[in-house]
């Protein structure tokens, strides 16, 4: 699944060049904070797979960038990549740091608006790679994790064409060992990005 996913964004990332004469095309930066987020683990020796330890994160920033093509007036498609900043997570007598790096596609349909502000109402849908960062004090806790699926989807408004704001919920997953044992990793996040929409 993972070499499927790469596969599909590298696949991406060549043909987009080729829709330039064909669709308005345009890059989108933000920036972000965390309002909820939190990491949990399943597995291992000592945990079911049906229960979870989660814990919410300090509240972390994120950098972003995606590049989108449109297909249709109310319909573009691209991908992009995002940084969650690492940020404390406090686990019992264990300091626990957590972060992620995505990158996806993405899909946003949207719906123009009338109005002397607001140019758009869209909704975002993502699918990737997630790379989860998770450092520990305790030497033999997982420290190293193997990259999994990300998952986000969001809702937004565009102003006057060019700024944007927006919610969005992600889930990144992976997995690692800890006394031979496989661990699940989620972190998920809801996040909230002010950006600039580049017009190329």
């Amino acid at each position: 699944m993972r070499k499927l996913l790469v596969a599909v964004l590298l696949a991406v990332a060549m043909v987009a060049p080729a829709f330039a004469a064909k669709g308005d095309m345009y890059i989108d930066g933000k920036l972000g904070i965390g309002v909820s987020n939190s990491a949990k683990w399943t597995g291992g020796e000592h945990m079911s797979s049906d229960t979870y330890y989660g814990f919410k994160a300090k509240t972390p920033f994120s950098l972003g960038a995606e590049f989108f093509y449109g297909l249709m007036d109310n319909l573009s498609v691209g991908f992009g990549a995002n940084y969650i900043l690492d940020s404390e997570i406090n686990y019992e007598e264990l300091k626990v740091k957590a972060g992620t790096t995505n990158i996806y596609v993405a899909v946003k349909p949207e719906v123009k608006i009338e109005s002397n502000i607001f140019s758009s109402i869209y909704a975002v849908g993502q699918l990737g790679l997630a790379m989860v960062r998770m450092d520990v004090s305790e030497e033999d806790w997982v420290n190293s994790i193997d990259n999994g699926i990300y998952l986000g989807a969001g809702l937004g408004v565009t102003i006057k064409d060019v700024v944007f704001v927006e919610f969005i919920f992600s889930s990144s997953n992976g997995s690692g060992k800890y006394e031979g044992q496989t661990i699940d990793v989620q972190y998920t996040a809801t996040t909230f990005n002010i950006g600039y929409k580049f017009a190329l």
